[in-house]
């Protein structure tokens, strides 16, 4: 599924005649960015019903260049965790709730 999808989805089900696609479109972009912006501070975002989005830190280690076979120390970085919520992840697998 592509953003234009979503973006016509969110349109048909609004049932809303003030609204068009740029609209929904803008508004996607912002939720996006904001949440681009709280990860990129460091910052987990939750999202109820949805998820949670995790900064994780990875430290130091050592590697190898796969070419040359040459050790290498991999730097310290951060990564994004996605953790889905329990009814998603109910929803998605076809569970039914309790």
């Amino acid at each position: 599924m592509k953003r234009l999808d979503i973006v016509q989805r969110v349109l048909q089900k609004s049932n809303r005649s003030e609204y068009n696609a740029k609209f929904i479109g803008q508004v996607f972009d912002v939720f996006l960015e904001e949440i681009s912006t709280s990860l990129e501070n460091g910052e987990d975002v939750k999202i109820s019903g949805f998820g949670s989005f995790i900064v994780r830190k990875i430290k130091d280690r050592p590697g190898r260049n796969p070419k040359t076979g040459e050790p290498v120390q991999i730097p310290a970085h951060h990564t994004v965790l996605f953790h889905p919520s329990r009814a998603f992840f109910k929803k998605g697998h076809g569970i039914e709730e309790d």
